[in-house]
């Protein structure tokens, strides 16, 4: 129960702390029976938001997916813009033609959602036809990424989120709940589905442009190289991991396979839920909007109770303890260090008779000002 109380406490600091930045202003001691942990005073009529992560999160990496298979996707379209040139066929008339439209002419890539678009892959090559089965049967399933912690970091999480959600700040905490996780699905305004969209027309572009091509050795292997580029990161893609071997012993034949980890796929359409949720669009190349500007990364790094007993010739006295150590930093997206501290907190033992009165006492420390903590955040210039 200390231990706990000691976690919500040190939480209540940490939200305080990481206000006096986002706002800009002073905290002050919250009046007794508030559902808030401190005051600020003259806050900005703006809400500002933050995204949490723990140690155990995945985020991140996902993220770094999301940003390479974004840049892939647009330097490969360019490539294929300058590449795939479509060649005039003549007609049956002896007047010229136009090649082909490719997808995005032919209406494929708007209305047409992920539907579309894996009918229109399933239509390039061999490849492609696997790799648009795949993605027509993405459309109508989800596939949820289990969170791997301890016990520690989830209740950090929701107490630092709570207490900052009632200092009327924004809170995305991605591995508790990603957006949409249950949801339904809704590519149409999806950054990452609507690059992937364009950079199939580019495919067909370049099949296109192939098909129409001269008999210049030149042209055609420079298209071909394009295609095989294109090709080979569809199939990274769409790669489904399988399970590997549990750790231990490599000859023990009994031991259990761990479970195979997420597809690359199903990681970076996660990012990029959290992504559509920032504010970016397009390639993503504009950023988060002004509001997702902050990243909160967490971890309870100590935290446990004592149960200690004293026996003489007059008895045996049982007294209770327990306390909670905790970390965090504050970043802006750009990397930049806005703040960071430990908080910590622990009840000395007591005894069974004193339990429940000091366990439902007020803290001691006042969470606005608190005396152990020597913070880095308090009104700083914005980074």
């Amino acid at each position: 129960m200390f231990t706990y109380k000691a976690v919500e406490e040190n939480s209540q600091v940490i939200a305080c702390d990481i206000a006096r930045y986002l706002f800009q202003s002073d905290v002050t001691e919250a009046p007794a029976g508030s559902h808030v942990p401190c005051l600020v005073s003259n806050p900005s009529q703006t809400m500002p938001g933050i995204v949490i992560i723990s140690s155990d999160s995945s985020l991140i990496s996902d993220f770094q997916l999301w940003r390479a298979d974004m840049a892939t996707m647009s330097a490969l379209e360019s490539r294929a813009n300058d590449v795939c040139v479509a060649t005039e066929t003549k007609g049956d008339n002896g007047q010229e033609t136009p090649a082909q439209p490719h997808m995005k002419s032919r209406g494929l890539t708007g209305g047409g959602g992920l539907a579309g678009t894996a009918a229109a892959l399933a239509k390039l090559t061999p490849q492609g036809a696997a790799i648009g089965a795949a993605l027509q049967m993405f459309s109508s399933s989800q596939t949820v990424t289990s969170v791997v912690g301890t016990v520690q970091n989830p209740a950090l999480l929701n107490e630092v989120a709570r207490e900052l959600r009632s200092l009327n700040v924004l809170v995305l905490v991605p591995e508790l709940y990603n957006p949409n996780a249950l949801g339904a699905a809704d590519y149409t305004n999806s950054p990452y589905m609507q690059n992937l969209s364009g950079f199939y027309s580019s495919y067909e572009k370049c099949t296109n442009a192939k098909a129409g091509a001269t008999g210049n050795s030149g042209e055609t292997t420079s298209i071909d190289g394009v295609i095989t580029a294109m090709d080979t990161f569809l199939k990274a893609v769409m790669a489904t991991p399988g399970a590997g071997p549990a750790p231990g012993n490599p000859a023990d034949k009994t031991a259990e396979t761990q479970p195979a980890p997420p597809s690359h796929l199903a990681a970076v359409l996660s990012a990029d839920e959290v992504a559509k949720q920032m504010g970016f669009t397009g390639n993503g190349a504009s950023g988060a909007s002004a509001t997702w500007q902050h990243v909160l990364w967490l971890k309870a790094l100590e935290s446990g109770g004592s149960v200690n007993k004293q026996s003489n010739i007059f008895g045996t006295k049982v007294t209770f303890g327990g306390g909670a150590v905790d970390t965090y930093s504050v970043f802006r997206l750009n990397g930049q260090l806005v703040c960071s501290g430990n908080v910590f907190n622990f009840q000395s033992p007591v005894r069974t008779k004193d339990l429940q009165k000091t366990f439902r006492a007020a803290p001691e420390d006042n969470p606005a000002k608190r005396s152990m903590l020597h913070s880095t955040c308090a009104m700083l210039p914005p980074s």
